[in-house]
């Protein structure tokens, strides 16, 4: 299956999860094949796509809103630091981040050639590490928000993501149009609704966000969930490198 991606690029479904290619950048979201915390399956992937393993970095997530700035390779002596962002301009450094029904946001200018991973649960949503990642990539790379580009990867949709009333009226305070809905007692968060209003209301353009729409859930039989699977400690990788 090929689906239509911003900018013209294609993501491609490949043996082992949705492949993203372009002229300078790499992005691949693994399938229930690959299991991103196991060493072998990581190695292996890296090898039949392209990624440069031996520059890989990645973070121990908390579930919040601290970013990594990578700015050297020999940052990769601090993986497993904990943090749930990455930015990087360097090239051949692939970014991973680990998800089971949480969002992974990857963001990307190909002007500046900066990309960026974030892993937002329904802490770091709240959290707003979207906005973190957005204001280094401005920041710090001189990144312009009309040219960002953001892609809402494989994580629970709205409508599989049940939550109590506390979570959805703690969720108010952002304003967000449309971010849950009741079904008879039943609260229901959007995660991706969320995200992307708090995108756009910090000025990345409607036509630059992109859902993959791929609901964990849902679409179990392709990716891990971790409600769906009881409590799996298995992991969606999400890569991305520059070329």
């Amino acid at each position: 299956m090929n689906i239509t991606f911003i900018g013209g690029c294609i993501m491609q479904e490949v043996s082992k999860g949705y492949l993203i290619e372009d002229d300078n950048v790499r992005i691949l979201f693994t399938n229930r094949t690959v299991d991103a915390k196991n060493t072998t399956d990581v190695k292996n992937l890296c090898e039949e796509y392209n990624f440069n393993y031996a520059n890989l970095i990645y973070n121990t997530q908390v579930h919040g809103a601290n970013v990594r700035i990578i700015k050297a390779i020999d940052d990769r002596k601090n993986n497993g630091e904990k943090a749930d962002g990455l930015v990087t301009s360097l090239k051949n450094v692939p970014l991973l981040i680990f998800t089971a029904d949480c969002v992974p946001l990857v963001f990307c200018d190909k002007e500046k050639e900066v990309v960026a991973l974030a892993h937002a649960g329904w802490r770091g949503t709240y959290d707003n590490i979207a906005e973190e990642i957005i204001e280094i990539l401005v920041n710090d790379y001189n990144c312009e928000k009309e040219n960002i580009k953001v892609i809402i990867g494989p994580s629970v949709s709205g409508d599989s993501y049940e939550v109590s009333y506390e979570l959805v009226e703690k969720f108010a305070v952002h304003n967000i149009d449309n971010y849950y809905k009741k079904c008879g007692d039943k609260y229901y968060l959007d995660l991706w609704a969320i995200n992307k209003g708090l995108l756009e209301r910090i000025g990345i353009l409607d036509k630059n966000i992109t859902l993959a729409n791929f609901c964990t859930v849902k679409d179990n039989n392709q990716f891990f969930s971790y409600r769906l699977d009881n409590a799996t400690t298995k992991r969606i990788g999400t890569f991305i490198e520059l070329k």
